[in-house]
């Protein structure tokens, strides 16, 4: 059977604490395979959608500079995200038998993909998703090689490559390769329901760009995230009805968030600001509403309030001498 798509992730580096949840959430979506391109050696059960390339640094960066006439600067592996939207060019020859190529950060849980990109969709959009962190595209030259069409006159992604800094071109709308889909018409699908944690608190209080690519912040509320044998649903609580609303998400992305493994459990368990937990089954759903532990106490929290407050004393004193 042909899969729908391949997630793309050359990662130079140690995987995060809590690599072998991610690595499960992904065996849970069949329809999709992931490739790791690493120099990683850690020893982690891969299920049989995620497989792995051992392959040095300065190997990667041979085989990227192979296939451009201008000079590539990829020194360090943070440069590779500019790289994304490359990728169904650059690895061509490994993504010959998927419908869709795309790439994904590793910091984040996968629910199921399937609840919420159809067959449908696979049919209809050239891309799927807007933000680095996920992103899909359709398997074909056109849309293999739309990184290279201009802007205003301008060929952006060789300002990309020779650039030794991250221009963010995987993501945004900023001269990014979201700005070249939308000039050219590609159809695209930009509206995924994703749980992006707001990165300057310690509660779980999601962010997402609005139309205008401004980032959104909820209000803060209860919550606990649950992950179910593959299925990731939001639990919060509605302090006014005294219930437990459920919704379901496309995924987590934790935005590099320390995260503490406190539980064994591989197919259920609840994800809290700070903490992979074992998931206390009550004796029915409204029980949810006593959240039996929803937060540990986390310096995370500490050290965020301490960074923004140093922050606003700097921009204060620079505004003061102006």
């Amino acid at each position: 059977m042909e899969k729908k798509g391949v997630f793309i992730i050359p990662y130079y580096g140690s995987f995060k604490n809590y690599h072998k949840f991610f690595l499960e959430s992904c065996g849970h979506n069949p329809d999709y395979d992931w490739l790791f391109i690493t120099d990683n050696k850690e020893d982690y059960d891969y299920p049989t959608n995620v497989k792995k390339i051992t392959l040095p640094f300065s190997e990667l960066v041979r085989l990227v500079q192979s296939k451009f006439s201008t000079q590539v600067e990829l020194k360090y592996a943070y440069k590779l995200c500019d790289l994304r939207p490359m990728y169904g060019y650059i690895f061509e020859d490994y993504i010959k038998s998927y419908q869709f190529w795309g790439h994904c950060d590793t910091d984040m849980i996968f629910g199921s993909i399937n609840d919420f990109i159809s067959d449908d969709d696979i049919i209809e959009f050239d891309k799927i998703g807007v933000l680095g962190h996920f992103t899909l595209y359709k398997n074909n030259e056109q849309v293999n090689k739309a990184f290279m069409l201009p802007l205003n006159g301008v060929q952006r992604y060789k300002e990309v490559l020779a650039a030794d800094y991250n221009m963010s071109f995987d993501e945004e709308n900023k001269a990014s390769i979201n700005s070249i889909f939308d000039t050219y018409d590609f159809k695209v699908k930009k509206d995924l329901k994703l749980a992006g944690l707001y990165t300057k608190t310690s509660n779980f209080k999601l962010t997402y760009p609005n139309q205008d690519w401004e980032y959104i912040v909820e209000k803060k509320r209860k919550n606990i995230f649950v992950w179910d044998n593959g299925v990731l649903n939001r639990l919060c609580v509605d302090n006014k009805n005294k219930t437990v609303k459920t919704e379901e998400y496309l995924y987590i992305h934790f935005q590099s968030r320390k995260m503490k493994v406190q539980t064994s459990n591989h197919k259920i368990y609840k994800l809290i600001p700070n903490s992979f937990d074992d998931l206390e089954m009550p004796e029915s759903k409204i029980d949810y509403y006593n959240f039996p532990k929803s937060k540990h106490f986390n310096l995370h929290y500490f050290r965020l309030r301490t960074h923004n407050l140093l922050d606003k004393m700097r921009k204060k004193i620079m505004r003061t001498k102006r």
